[in-house]
């Protein structure tokens, strides 16, 4: 994809390093204002695969797009956990691969919260600021809000749901899908979109972007860190090709992802920046947030048909907050409780355990998930998301001992079990006479929703980033994947990321049109 005609020495006005969601809308937006990009990509276009892979290689993960290295977590004895997290490494970053559900995160998401812990500030620009960005980042991918009664594309059994949980009382919602439903349509969930229905990164902003005169990209480029005085980034260290490269910008865009952003900022070491790039505040890499998830398998009381088009098609926010707690967010997933799912799902669990070698977890899963198939039968899966509470011993280290260059310390909140004991309590009365099952034996963290490592605020002593997502430190640094974000929210973070960049473009443009 890279242009003839690029000049690695010319100065840019942006360079994004990143193509995910953040990285690859800021960069559109700006390319099509007529500024000169450059994007900077770790891995390379993938234009199919076979969804998520039970490879170690690193470079057969990366033909596939996904993060070659596995995460580590350092555990309280000391001791590291390595396992492969669902974190996208292409161009387009995790969004081929995504389940491709926007959802916005509810208003009172962006309030400040009360914890058992600690007070938690809202954040620096409000929901109502906020939403015009949702409006136009739906949009832009193609978001089109339905009705879910009597919609044409879900299946009998999905209508006669919703039917039951309206007549107890419950508001489901169609879940916002950025897929292109049409009668071809293969709902490419977890894997690349061959027919490029499904609105990726890539395909709904890097593709356009690219076609403009003064935007390119560098495949399989490695930043290795950023040199900067005391007041501005000067150029971006970065490897490609098997060459060193000292690339200039007026304006650097971090977007590498929430795990790895703050590990190229604390990599940026120098005399004037002992603790990192941008870290005055030593909150750099901390604060770090997951979703936690659960899982059910729900029954239907009479045999019905599963044929629809959209097979994800549900989103149930009735629990969001209730009574005063934040209980969490339900959606289906489009899948039956399988053999094939329910041996991946087994799989992911005792990787986490340590148990690496595909022999030994074919073995191990094999036998549970045929019984598990057979007393679960035809049932449906619901994916459940709990907010994550910010902590600042959960945070990202340099360790260059671990494959990826760096570990995590994460310990779940303590008030997260009697979250999900409630949810999954109410939700199950609120949906009879249907039958709900919790398959998972403890709720997990959703390493693919990381975020917080470099929270915005108005406050330079407890923040990275001010409101505009420009560095309290750095005046040429700005960031804009999900490490941004003070509050984890229940929802998946991925349209409230597009939104954001969008609004962060506009601070950019004026900021580069001001130099003119």
């Amino acid at each position: 994809m890279t242009k003839s005609n690029l000049k690695l020495t010319d100065e840019w006005d942006a360079i994004v390093i990143g193509t995910g969601m953040g990285g690859a809308t800021v960069g559109h937006a700006l390319a099509l204002k007529g500024f000169s990009v450059l994007f900077l990509e770790k891995g390379g276009e993938i234009t199919s695969n076979d969804g998520w892979i039970d490879e170690t290689d690193p470079e057969k993960r990366l033909k596939q797009g996904w993060w070659p290295q596995p995460m580590s977590q350092l555990r309280k004895d000391g001791k590291f956990d390595q396992f492969y997290a669902a974190v996208g490494c292409s161009v387009g970053g995790s969004t081929i691969n995504y389940g491709a559900a926007l959802e916005r995160f509810e208003p009172t998401d962006f309030d400040a919260l009360e914890t058992n812990n600690q007070t938690l500030a809202a954040w620096p620009i409000g929901f109502k600021a906020f939403l015009p960005f949702y409006e136009k980042a739906e949009a832009l991918y193609g978001i089109v809000n339905k009705k879910v009664s009597d919609d044409p594309q879900l299946s009998e059994w999905d209508q006669s749901f919703v039917t039951t949980m309206q007549n107890n009382g419950l508001k489901p919602e169609r879940l916002n899908m950025a897929i292109n439903y049409d009668k071809n349509c293969e709902e490419c969930i977890g894997k690349v979109c061959h027919r490029q229905c499904k609105a990726d990164a890539k395909t709904t902003c890097l593709n356009g972007a690219l076609k403009q005169e003064n935007c390119h990209i560098l495949e399989y480029c490695e930043v290795l860190s950023l040199d900067a005085d005391a007041k501005k980034i000067n150029y971006i260290l970065a490897t490609h090709e098997g060459n060193t490269l000292k690339l200039r910008a007026k304006q650097v865009i971090l977007s590498a992802g929430a795990m790895h952003s703050p590990q190229i900022l604390l990599k940026s070491k120098s005399p004037l920046w002992p603790n990192g790039l941008a870290n005055s505040s030593d909150q750099v890499g901390r604060n770090l947030m997951f979703h936690i998830s659960d899982m059910y398998a729900v029954w239907s009381p009479k045999k019905l048909s599963r044929q629809g088009l959209q097979k994800k098609s549900l989103s149930i926010r009735d629990f969001y907050i209730k009574d005063g707690l934040r209980l969490g967010y339900i959606q289906s997933l489009g899948l039956e409780a399988g053999q094939g799912h329910i041996s991946m799902f087994i799989k992911d669990m005792l990787r986490k355990y340590g148990i690496k070698n595909s022999v030994v977890l074919s073995l191990l899963t094999k036998i549970p998930a045929f019984v598990a198939s057979r007393v679960l039968g035809k049932a449906s899966l619901l994916a459940i998301s709990i907010e994550d509470d910010p902590c600042p011993n959960n945070r990202i280290t340099l360790n260059d001992k671990q494959p990826n260059g760096s570990s995590f310390s994460y310990t779940i909140p303590a008030d997260i079990k009697k979250r999900a004991d409630t949810l999954y309590k109410a939700f199950s009365q609120r949906v009879k006479p249907w039958r709900v099952l919790r398959i998972m034996p403890q709720v997990e963290l959703n390493h693919g929703h990381a975020c917080g490592t470099c929270r915005f605020g108005d406050d330079p002593t407890t923040s990275v980033l001010n409101r505009d997502c420009k560095s309290h430190d750095v005046e040429n640094l700005y960031i804009v994947d999900s490490s941004f974000m003070p509050r984890s929210g229940a929802a998946n973070p991925s349209i409230t990321i597009a939104a954001n960049a969008l609004r962060v473009a506009d601070k950019i443009a004026e900021s580069l049109q001001a130099r003119e």
